[in-house]
């Protein structure tokens, strides 16, 4: 008895949110049904231009990881040009690890968009 009310309960949370994922023709999950934390993450990328080449675009809070810079990349819908004249949205990936120089750089805007990571710049002891 108790095999066939968990095959009932089952049957029952089968695609339904907060439940049992179900699969398609080709036995793969509908993302749909995947949570954001899945789908927001877009992969492992050689490097930074391949990232870009398969995601020219993407939307806030998705990530992915470049194995060139050893880092988490995060797209930033909010950059521009910095043309002091007349900025242009300059949406691209951007690397969580940042100098300290390129973070000062950076606009309130652009530091409230991503988690960065300030890396200090590394210390050469002298000979």
């Amino acid at each position: 008895m108790a095999s066939a009310v968990s095959y009932e309960y089952l049957k029952q949370i089968q695609g339904a949110a907060f439940g049992l994922a179900t699969l398609d023709a080709n036995s793969k999950i509908d993302p749909a049904q995947l949570p954001d934390i899945v789908t927001l993450f877009k992969g492992v990328f050689g490097t930074a231009d391949l990232l870009r080449a398969a995601f020219p675009t993407s939307s806030i809070a998705c990530y992915a990881y470049v194995t060139a810079t050893n880092s988490f990349w995060y797209w930033n819908p909010q950059l521009t040009d910095h043309d002091p004249v007349d900025p242009q949205p300059a949406a691209d990936w951007v690397n969580q690890e940042i100098s300290e120089e390129d973070y000062t750089n950076l606009t309130d805007e652009e530091k409230a968009m991503v988690p960065y990571l300030v890396v200090p710049p590394l210390y050469v002891p002298a000979p």
